[in-house]
Formats: C-alpha cells, sequence, structure tokens
C-alpha cells in the first residue's frame, strides 16, 4: 500500500534526571542556551558550543505538567536556524531553533518547559525552564540563581530505574522491549502518500492510532509497537521503508504531513 517515505532527523533519546557530583567534559562548559519563547504553537530557544562553532546541537525539549516534575512529552530538534537576535546576543546566528506543538493533545492547562543539549548519553540543561499557560497563551521565565544560558550535566535514566511518567504509563498488557530509534513520519490512504486500494498490505482497512507500516523482515505483520502513548500494530509496508524506518497512518493528509519526520525510541511488546 504505502509508496512515499519523507526523509529527515531529529534526535531523540531518553528522560532526564539531574546528577550531583559529576565531571563535565572539557567542552561542557562552553555549550550555552535557553528556550527563549513559548506560545500557542511553537517553543523556541539557541544552543552551541562557543568554542566550536560547526558542532551543531541537537536539543530535546520536555514538556510537564506544572504540578508533576515528569514529562508528558518530548521534542526533538537539531539547532541550526537562523536568527537574527542572536548575531548581537553570540555573533553567530545560526543557533537557534524552533519546534511545533499541539498543546490541545495534552491535558492540563498549567506547564513548564524545559530543554537540553543532548550529546551522547548525556543531557545539558540550557538555561531555565519556562512556564506556559495553555488557557492565557502566556510564557515567562523562572527564576534561578544561574544565568539563563549556564548549562548544567544530567544523566539519563535507564528504563529501569526512570520513574513512572505519562510515555512509560501507557495502558497495555505484557514486557517491552526497547528497539532503539527509529525514523517515523506519517502517511494517509490518499494517491499522494499510497496506492489507494484503500486497504493495507496485510489486506486490513487501517486505522488512525493503530496502523503502521514497517520492514517487514524486521518487524512482521501484527508485531505491536509502542512509540510515545500510543501502541501501533504492524499492518502495511513499502518499497522505501528499510531498516529502522517506521511511517504511522493517519485518517487524513493534512494531518500526516503535520507529523513531520521525527526520531523516537519504539518499544516492542511482546
Amino acid at each position: 500500500m504505502k509508496k512515499n517515505f519523507l526523509s529527515g532527523c531529529k534526535a531523540l533519546l531518553l528522560a532526564a534526571t539531574l546528577s550531583l557530583g559529576l565531571t563535565f567534559p572539557g567542552w561542557a562548559a562552553s555549550i550555552q542556551g535557553e528556550v527563549t519563547d513559548v506560545n500557542s504553537s511553537t517553543i523556541s530557544g539557541w544552543a552551541w558550543n562557543k568554542e566550536d562553532t560547526n558542532d551543531v546541537q541537537k536539543v530535546e525539549v520536555h514538556i510537564c505538567r506544572a504540578d508533576d516534575p515528569n514529562p508528558v512529552k518530548y521534542l526533538h530538534v537539531v539547532a541550526d536556524d537562523y536568527r537574527e537576535d542572536l548575531v548581537s546576543k553570540i555573533k553567530d546566528g545560526w543557533h537557534g531553533f524552533s519546534v511545533s506543538v499541539d498543546w490541545s493533545q495534552l491535558k492540563g492547562t498549567d506547564f513548564k518547559i524545559k530543554a537540553y543539549a543532548v550529546k551522547g548519553d548525556k543531557y545539558y540543561t540550557l538555561g531555565n525552564s519556562i512556564s506556559y499557560s495553555k488557557s492565557t497563551g502566556a510564557s515567562k521565565k523562572n527564576s534561578s540563581s544561574s544565568a539563563s544560558s549556564t548549562v548544567s550535566m544530567v544523566e539519563p535514566v535507564t528504563q529501569s530505574t526512570a520513574p513512572k511518567n505519562a510515555v512509560q504509563a501507557a495502558s497495555f498488557s505484557g514486557n517491552e522491549k526497547s528497539l532503539g530509534i527509529f525514523t517515523i513520519s506519517g502517511y494517509c490512504n490518499c494517491s499522494s502518500c499510497s496506492s489507494g486500494f484503500g486497504l493495507t498490505y496485510s489486506g486490513t482497512v487501517p486505522k488512525a492510532n493503530h496502523t503502521i507500516a514497517a520492514d517487514l523482515t524486521l518487524l512482521p505483520i501484527g508485531t505491536r509497537l509502542r512509540i510515545g502513548n500510543t501502541i501501533y500494530t504492524v499492518e502495511d509496508t513499502g518499497s522505501s521503508i528499510v531498516g529502522n524506518k517506521l511511517d504511522v497512518y493517519y485518517d487524513d493528509h493534512a494531518t500526516a504531513e503535520n507529523h513531520g519526520i521525527q526520531q523516537m525510541e519504539v518499544f516492542l511488546i511482546q
């Protein structure tokens, strides 16, 4: 059924918690950045390595409810956008980032946003958190004793010891196993995305929040996968879906396009 697959790259890594008494790599102190704006559709900021301006930063944004430190949403972006204000601020404009967020998908009204630069298995906090109210559309920076662009290091938590959060609390029966990071896009049943027959490769009618296309040599028909809070079933495939690539089915083309390209951790439901 599938015939098109988008390509691109954003990073996903596991959630992080603060760790004390750590030794910083030599370049850690040179990483700077912060979240500068949160509004009804985007979260923006900047991140750079002042000692190596060619070192493009991968940024992970955590969205938490105001009363819960466990993230309910992870967003991933590369800090390589041009921002005019950075020219005067850090003398190099090519270190901005902006990532879309659909607040309507998140339960609750008041949120706290944190951003991290990710280096291998280490996370480095980018400045202070920002509070955002979905009801008023207002945001404000949270005060801290440190400067807004100060970076501190946090260690990622393994799945076995991580605090139970919204992602890990997805409802399913059975055990799960991490399959690693996959490149994931969206598709629908239109002629641009699919063959247009209306059925998946397995002969089923595709359903949103259920159907996913995969490389069947790795993930056979019927395989159940968890991505974020959603459990999918492999029912489809495509000629360009090879290796660690997945395509999530949506009911309409606009929603499929809005999914964009994401790199996310995928869990096998056993």
